[in-house]
């Protein structure tokens, strides 16, 4: 599918994300989720998790943080030619601070995780199918960065509006094998 198409794909998701979030003013349905994606974090073993900080619109996952401590949660931060690393963040206040488009990520002095240290990649996304298509943002960071952590187990947190029956694909988009939506 051309670029422009996936824009505008991009364009109109993200206009019924920012309507669905302006009603859940209470954040009720990521409280769901994360309510959803609770087994997979109680274990007995400390776990890394490669997270995200949310932008107004997607699943607010930060409450992780302070829900399981035992576990060591890594955020990205976006490098040149579009990769990204991934640093700890205890406290997102206090470890992060403003990067690309506002969104904060962990300082340069955190920790750096290793794509082989990840337990978990929690992948942020504009849509989702049940297949595991996923389209993102536009530029490419996960795509790149998920075949270095191939032990990691990926999935996503969709709120309904992101679930689509099919999205165009090509052969550097990767999949997301578990998608957790409402």
């Amino acid at each position: 599918m051309p670029d422009d198409t996936k824009q505008q794909l991009r364009q109109q998701m993200l206009a019924r994300l920012r309507e669905a979030a302006a009603a859940d003013t209470e954040g009720r349905r990521a409280a769901a989720l994360r309510r959803l994606l609770a087994p997979l974090l109680q274990c007995e073993r400390p776990l890394t998790i490669g997270l995200y900080y949310p932008l107004p619109h997607e699943v607010n996952l930060l409450p992780l943080l302070q829900d399981y401590p035992q576990h060591r949660f890594a955020f990205p931060r976006c490098l040149k030619e579009h990769r990204m690393e991934f640093r700890l963040v205890r406290e997102p206040g206090k470890d992060t601070e403003p990067a690309a488009m506002g969104i904060p990520a962990p300082k340069r002095t955190q920790v750096l995780v290793l794509p082989q240290e990840l337990d978990l990649l929690i992948v942020p996304g504009v849509a989702f199918t049940a297949q595991g298509e996923r389209l993102g943002y536009g530029g490419g960071y996960y795509d790149r960065y998920i075949p270095l952590c191939p032990q990691a187990r990926l999935l996503a947190c969709a709120f309904h509006e992101q679930l689509v029956p099919h999205l165009p694909t090509g052969p550097h988009d990767c999949r997301i094998p578990c998608v957790l939506h409402e």
